[in-house]
């Protein structure tokens, strides 16, 4: 059985970070107030977050008040592979739309934030990021017929992508036609605003594209796959770039 008193001091530490992140500057006995404990406890609290490495300061004298360093928000983000690379293409789409608003720093956010991260995962992240082709916006006769497929099929096609394992999808065609083949996820590109696997599909023993909305089922599969070279795929690239 869980220790109560363990889970109490738990959410309290939680709590206690949530809001120091929330504000720049707070009193004591604003904080005392707020989690609802002693002056002793509060002080125990805090030694034991700078024994755990956050860069917590404290002012002295009249007025003075406990505050986390502006910068820790940032750099003690820790983020997987896959959340990295969520959030560098979510900067890259938008830069890409061109919008004259709110987006005049994306691309100095994107490089501070690659920037950031160990030259490891920065290194895999890149890796990544090269697989991720932006095209040209989709036309408005492909757009109406476009649907958002459901969550439980992006989450097989990213994973797929990402860890590179082969993917079973049922894939339903223009005209309607349903069937099952194996494929390697060798490339995602966008259409804004509809995504497209490019892969190499077992069934043909040739590169394909898949609209992901035509998608029916997909399951990963025990099987890994090889990165293809990227000229078996030149000539698909070529027609997104022209918003089809």
């Amino acid at each position: 059985m869980i220790n109560s008193g363990f889970e109490q001091r738990t959410e309290r530490r939680n709590r206690l970070i949530g809001l120091l992140r929330s504000e720049q500057h707070w009193k004591t006995a604003d904080l005392r107030e707020h989690l609802g404990i002693s002056q002793r406890t509060l002080m125990r609290e805090l030694a034991e977050l700078r024994r755990a490495g956050y860069p917590i300061e404290s002012d002295r004298g009249r007025g003075g008040g406990i505050r986390l360093n502006g910068r820790w928000g940032v750099e003690r983000l820790n983020l997987n592979h896959q959340e990295v690379v969520e959030l560098i293409l979510s900067l890259a789409v938008m830069e890409s739309l061109q919008s004259p608003l709110l987006t005049s720093n994306l691309k100095a956010i994107k490089q501070k934030l690659f920037q950031a991260f160990p030259q490891k995962q920065r290194s895999a992240v890149s890796n990544i990021r090269k697989r991720i082709m932006i095209g040209d916006n989709a036309k408005a006769n492909l757009v109406s017929h476009y649907t958002t497929p459901p969550q439980r099929i992006s989450e097989s096609l990213s994973e797929s992508f990402l860890r590179r394992h082969c993917l079973e999808i049922e894939y339903q065609s223009e005209a309607g036609e349903r069937t099952v083949r194996v494929i390697e996820a060798q490339f995602i590109l966008l259409n804004w605003p509809i995504w497209y696997i490019i892969a190499w599909d077992h069934l043909r023993l040739s590169s394909r594209v898949f609209r992901i909305d035509r998608i029916k089922k997909a399951r990963i599969v025990d099987s890994s796959f090889e990165l293809r070279s990227k000229h078996l795929f030149t000539d698909i690239f070529t027609p997104f770039y022209q918003a089809i």
